[in-house]
């Protein structure tokens, strides 16, 4: 898959002036779980209801444990969009059948699909959510900066 990006360099600038590497991490992952709304959404929108089990257990959240060791090192920042089997141990099961297929079962790939529909509308957003996430903090900062200044007068 290719794609286009542009201004990742000033975008990767302006987060290292917030400061803390910590900081620009949690903006980066608060942009990225935005950004990857639009493909969450299809993908409920496409998947099969049988009882809604694995429609309610498509989440956002942290990539599982073996990818983030891999993919949130450095200034890298991941996330997640699938199934979150915390309720229910069997989901990712059922959801492996849904998407990919089995003898009994046909291939019903609404992961995919949503991800080909709504890719460019998330990898477009990246941009956006991480400036306004960025001016959010930006603000935030010089709020607090201004509150210990004042305390520091008095």
């Amino acid at each position: 898959m290719k794609f286009k990006f542009e201004g990742g360099k000033e975008l990767d600038s302006a987060l290292s002036e917030l400061g803390k590497r910590s900081t620009a991490r949690r903006v980066a992952d608060r942009a990225l779980r935005k950004a990857a709304e639009p493909v969450r959404d299809r993908w409920k929108e496409l998947v099969d209801v049988d009882q809604g089990d694995l429609r309610r257990s498509i989440k956002i959240g942290k990539a599982i444990k073996s990818v983030n060791k891999i993919g949130n090192v450095g200034k890298t920042v991941t996330t997640f969009i699938g199934v979150d089997e915390s309720e229910d141990r069997r989901l990712h099961i059922y959801a492996e059948i849904e998407e990919f297929g089995a003898d009994h079962h046909l291939a019903n790939p609404a992961g995919r699909n949503a991800w080909d529909q709504e890719k460019q509308t998330s990898l477009n957003m990246i941009s956006s959510e991480l400036k306004t996430e960025i001016e959010k903090t930006a603000a935030r900062a010089a709020r607090k900066t201004a509150r210990l200044a004042a305390k520091g007068r008095r």
